[in-house]
């Protein structure tokens, strides 16, 4: 296993996957919209498709092929129950083996995923509900997330922490 394989498993082991408490965090909102934002910038500039929803496998997308003990890699991953997590840490693994192989899409895009995985590591969830991504009770429609003009969100963890402490401050 690379570096960047390494990495990943190494950040996604610091998660805390079973913590399903309802937190409510301005930064969220900053990831989410970051996150939606670089898939879409991936999509238009490679000219490919993807399902629906902005949660899918970056090797099947680019039709590469991941050897199975990737996904093995980090085994608890199989434990997690919510399909679409499962699907972004899959797509995480994915993108940093074949960075770490030196498929140049992949190192192009390898920071793709880098929003949703600090919006866990900050205890951030959401559940897709009626064609809807919902986040601490906004919902994000996913009908038309793709025609969304969202600019450059800073998710430097000194803005998103400033961001966070100050939304504690205002309550």
């Amino acid at each position: 296993m690379g570096y960047l394989l390494n990495t990943a498993i190494d950040r996604l082991s610091s998660i805390s996957f079973e913590n399903t408490e309802e937190n409510s965090l301005k930064s969220f909102h900053v990831l989410i919209k970051e996150y939606l934002r670089r898939v879409n910038q991936f999509i238009n500039k490679m000219d490919v498709s993807v399902d629906h929803y902005p949660l899918f496998s970056f090797a099947k997308t680019l039709g590469k092929a991941i050897d199975e003990k990737v996904y093995r890699a980090y085994s608890k991953l199989d434990m997690i129950q919510h399909p679409y997590v499962k699907v972004i840490c899959y797509g995480y693994l994915e993108i940093s083996e074949l960075a770490d192989q030196g498929v140049d899409e992949a190192i192009q895009y390898i920071d793709i995923y880098d929003p949703m995985i600090k919006f866990f590591e900050r205890g951030g969830s959401f559940t897709i509900r009626q064609g809807e991504l919902v986040v601490s009770g906004t919902a994000y429609p996913l009908k038309y997330w793709r025609h969304l003009n969202i600019s450059v969100q800073d998710i430097s963890d000194i803005e998103l922490d400033h961001m966070d402490q100050k939304g504690r401050d205002e309550h």
